[in-house]
């Protein structure tokens, strides 16, 4: 078993990357206010008669793409200190926290790493993989340290395709903390087409 602060470690060298800290350890403070923002806002967002409609045979990565927008759309309008924002480009992660000023015009500068995942509960007792990071390219390029990391659960209830945003978790994740980390590797069309191996199209 790995932790997060290992597993950056030996992806840098696995990239060929400078060694340099992309996850460090929450301010307390901020842990506090974040928490206490959110929680703030999920209380005044209309999630109790405000439903997500999806389709029937919509994927679930589909539904967890669907239901970070939605909730992102309603929480930024009741967040004070904080707003989540767009994290252009492929990769981990998807969105970044920007803490703002108490005008809302000129923020602090101060971003950090988020993802948001969302499931139909949240089961202590559940190993399923919840995959969040693999090249360091986007934490690099996007962020500057220290990186602080943190995890929105969305829990919803499926209404007949009528989705309900019942329970939202926060976690700050740390550089000790354990992660399981499994070598994988990918091909593309591209790949596949200009690899040198004996294949046949019918």
């Amino acid at each position: 078993m790995s932790n997060f602060s290992d597993y950056y470690n030996d992806l840098a060298a696995w990239e060929q990357k400078e060694a340099v800290p992309l996850i460090h350890e929450w301010n307390q403070n901020d842990v506090q206010n974040i928490a206490n923002d959110f929680a703030d806002a999920f209380r005044s967002c209309p999630f109790a008669t405000t439903f997500l409609a999806v389709p029937p045979g919509t994927t679930n990565q589909a539904i967890g793409n669907k239901m970070a927008e939605f909730f992102t759309s309603h929480i930024n309008q009741n967040l004070r200190a904080f707003q989540v924002e767009k994290c252009s480009g492929s990769g981990y992660p998807d969105k970044q926290l920007r803490e703002i000023g108490p005008d809302r015009l000129f923020g602090t500068g101060r971003l950090f790493v988020c993802e948001i995942k969302a499931t139909s509960h949240f089961d202590p007792k559940d190993s399923n993989r919840i995959v969040l990071t693999s090249s360091s390219r986007k934490l690099r390029s996007k962020f500057r340290p220290p990186l602080h990391h943190l995890l929105v659960t969305l829990c919803y209830v499926d209404h007949a395709g009528q989705l309900e945003l019942k329970n939202l978790r926060l976690d700050f994740l740390e550089p000790k903390m354990e992660v399981d980390v499994r070598l994988e590797a990918s091909v593309s069309q591209r790949l596949l087409a200009q690899a040198p191996h004996k294949k046949f199209t019918f």
